[in-house]
């Protein structure tokens, strides 16, 4: 329904780590919109190993992010059930974060992306929270180094899914949920993580329900060790760092508040919020009855 492209070509360089660069697309949100599918395509997959795209607002006249999602190697489009949808607010302009990488010869990227807006009634807002830790210290040579992070649900909550991100040292992840009436639960172990090949993990819909106060543990392993052929210097300490060479520890957790109930209809051409629903039950029937266009890769 909406696509956006960079203003103009990234330029590449041959050789050598490329800082991550942030890109303002050419669009501004005049208005609340809701958006139900969201996708990053790069313009060169060649040179873009990953993408974050956040909405930026204003807040006490300081720019402020809010990620929305990202492209990685083995990642999908970011997709809502029915019913579901993620609100940009008014006023937000959006931007890229890429981390491009060198292929030895110059090059080039232009990325786009691109929305689809609900065809039906909005009951639930999309949310999430990041797990996240980066006060650690991975020590040189440790081949099982632990890191771990915590965030709790303030409401009762249906979880969607949950996605995991480190760098080259990266190892293993495991989500806990550790629920108020003192029992845990394994939600999801990722044994053998990759940096080339990231998956987000979805449950069923409402099928995994977190009561208010549940608190979702993230525990990760790092190897730093020279038995890890992906290791850029097993004899350094490694931190908390955008590039390759540092490390991250994201556990991203996507869910629904249990309460919340929007009730709210869109304008499926637009992707505002229709006033008068009444009204536009006589005017919207044939666009509601559109399938949403999917940007195909």
């Amino acid at each position: 329904d909406l696509e956006i492209k960079m203003a103009g070509e990234q330029q590449i360089p041959a050789d050598g780590y490329i800082p991550y660069r942030y890109v303002t697309l050419p669009y501004v949100f005049f208005r609340d919109t809701w958006v139900q599918r969201v996708e990053i395509l790069p313009g060169n997959r060649n040179v873009v190993h990953h993408c974050n795209m956040a909405y930026v607002t204003l807040e006490n006249g300081k720019p402020q992010p809010h990620f929305i999602t990202g492209f990685v190697p083995g990642g999908t489009a970011l997709f809502m059930d029915e019913g579901t949808a993620f609100l940009i607010p008014a006023g937000s302009v959006l931007v890229l974060q890429l981390h491009y990488v060198s292929l030895g010869e110059e090059a080039t990227d232009q990325t786009s992306v691109g929305f689809v807006y609900p065809k039906g009634p909005i009951h639930k807002q999309l949310k999430h929270f990041l797990v996240k830790n980066n006060t650690f210290a991975i020590p040189p040579g440790a081949s099982h180094h632990t890191v771990v992070a915590e965030q709790t649900l303030e409401r009762d909550s249906t979880g969607l899914g949950m996605f995991t991100h480190m760098h080259l040292r990266g190892k293993d992840m495991t989500f806990l949920a550790h629920y108020p009436d003192g029992t845990k639960e394994t939600l999801l172990t990722v044994p053998n993580y990759s940096f080339d090949w990231q998956l987000a993990y979805r449950w069923e819909k409402n099928t995994k329900r977190f009561p208010q106060g549940t608190r979702i543990e993230c525990i990760a392993h790092f190897d730093n060790s020279e038995f890890n052929p992906y290791n850029p210097a097993s004899d350094e300490e490694v931190r908390d760092g955008p590039q390759t060479y540092h490390e991250m520890m994201y556990g991203f957790f996507f869910y629904t508040e249990d309460e919340e109930e929007l009730n709210l209809r869109v304008d499926p051409k637009s992707g505002y919020a229709i006033e008068n629903p009444e009204s536009a039950e006589e005017t919207d029937g044939e666009d509601t009855a559109k399938k949403p266009r999917v940007l195909q890769r």
